[in-house]
């Protein structure tokens, strides 16, 4: 009797699986002109990998590399770009083990939705070559509309009316406003606050690239838009440390979230994701995080109910999120949620030379300009994509700029 039990409980695992799967057969291809909206030929914000490596990389480094890599999907080249020459981190004393041992893993969804309820301001930051980062902030919105957060603050924007307003406009994020928004999972991030009813806005500073005064003015930006919408709740999402509590004790004094309690008076609950991530070797990664090998995004919790994460002196975050590894690498499966499953898409038939990016934009979205909802580079011709359940234009590109156009309909 227990082996049919567990005969039927994994075809039905397996079921789940190919649910999340899905091969088109035999598409159809037209020639296609396209343009991406704004950019010139050579100067588009999606490249090909050869390109990145032998222009971006030598030329601008690591973190802008990193971060085209990610444009186009590619987790692998991602992690591998960013950690280069890193070293190995230092081992833990076996106290320092046993001591992460007395902490229990929980969902960090649900631990960071219990703890939302009692804030006006959710602050939650991202390493910018890490799409995984903006997967997340995501999957929190649905959780958060429910408790009557409304406003989505964004450091890719500029604090400006048009800014706010773009995306209003269009229902649908473009490549011409921001720039980490270009990447298609944070596009996708946009896309679902704006389908919720979320008001985006942006509270960069114009003219601080970096230092206190930046610190300050997004601070400033961010406090002028809570006066003008008193008392309602919002979710910001920021890159790096600009989310640290506290004085963090360099050149910034304090970041923008201390900065933001110093002008208004309001304590965020505030979200690190950017400690414990991978990296493209487990022993680069942090100690602590070399210990995990959790399936889903997790927070670590003792039995007096205090968290687990390493802090600066002076300086915090609420809560460290624990994320987990992608599966080596093809589609992370920290991509696939909801209704988005894994799409193989093949066009062996199709006349052009590889190698060629795929670019998959949902229909209604304008072709080049939208941001698309995914990418992937091929050199035989063959790509799996992460889709919703929408209907999808197909274009396909290769590096003398021939374009192909298909469909997706599901």
């Amino acid at each position: 009797m227990k082996n049919l039990l567990y005969f039927c409980l994994l075809i039905f695992a397996l079921s789940c699986t190919q649910k999340k799967k899905a091969k088109v057969k035999s598409p159809s291809f037209i020639d296609y002109e396209f343009v991406v909206e704004g950019f010139d030929w050579e100067d588009t914000p999606y490249k090909f990998s050869k390109h990145i490596i032998d222009s971006i990389l030598s030329t601008k480094g690591s973190q802008a590399a990193a971060s085209e890599f990610s444009y186009v999907g590619n987790v692998e080249q991602v992690h591998k770009i960013w950690d280069g020459d890193r070293k190995d981190s230092k081992e833990l004393t076996q106290l320092q083990k046993d001591s992460f041992a007395l902490y229990k893993r929980e969902s960090a969804i649900q631990y960071i939705l219990n703890q939302s309820k009692e804030h006006q301001v959710v602050i939650v930051n991202e390493a910018h070559h890490l799409s995984q980062h903006r997967v997340f902030t995501t999957q929190l919105l649905a959780g958060l509309k429910d408790q009557g957060f409304k406003h989505l603050g964004l450091e890719t924007y500029f604090a400006s009316p048009k800014t706010d307003s773009l995306m209003q406009l269009n229902g649908y994020p473009t490549i011409l406003s921001g720039y980490y928004s270009r990447e298609p999972q944070f596009g996708n991030l946009l896309r679902v606050a704006h389908n919720m009813g979320f008001n985006l806005f942006g509270y960069e500073s114009r003219g601080h690239e970096n230092g206190k005064g930046r610190e300050i003015n997004q601070a400033k930006n961010i406090q002028a838009y809570l006066e003008k919408n008193p008392n309602e709740k919002i979710l910001i999402h920021c890159g790096y440390d600009h989310g640290y509590e506290g004085n963090v004790g360099n050149k910034w004094g304090k970041a923008m979230a201390g900065r933001l309690t110093e002008f208004t008076g309001i304590n965020p609950l505030t979200i690190n994701q950017v400690l414990y991530s991978e990296k493209s070797k487990r022993t680069l990664e942090d100690p602590f995080y070399q210990l995990t090998d959790v399936k889903e995004p997790s927070v670590f919790v003792n039995s007096d109910g205090k968290l687990f994460a390493q802090y600066r002196d002076g300086a915090w975050f609420d809560v460290a999120v624990f994320h987990p590894r992608s599966n080596k690498y093809n589609r992370p499966a920290w991509m696939i949620y909801g209704d988005r499953r894994a799409v193989e898409f093949s066009f062996e038939e199709a006349e052009i030379e590889g190698p060629c990016l795929v670019f998959a934009y949902k229909k209604g979205e304008k072709i080049g300009g939208a941001v698309p909802y995914d990418i992937q580079e091929t050199n035989n011709k063959k790509v799996t994509l992460v889709l919703d359940s929408s209907d999808f234009d197909i274009i396909i590109w290769n590096e003398a700029g021939k374009a192909l156009k298909s469909e997706l309909k599901f």
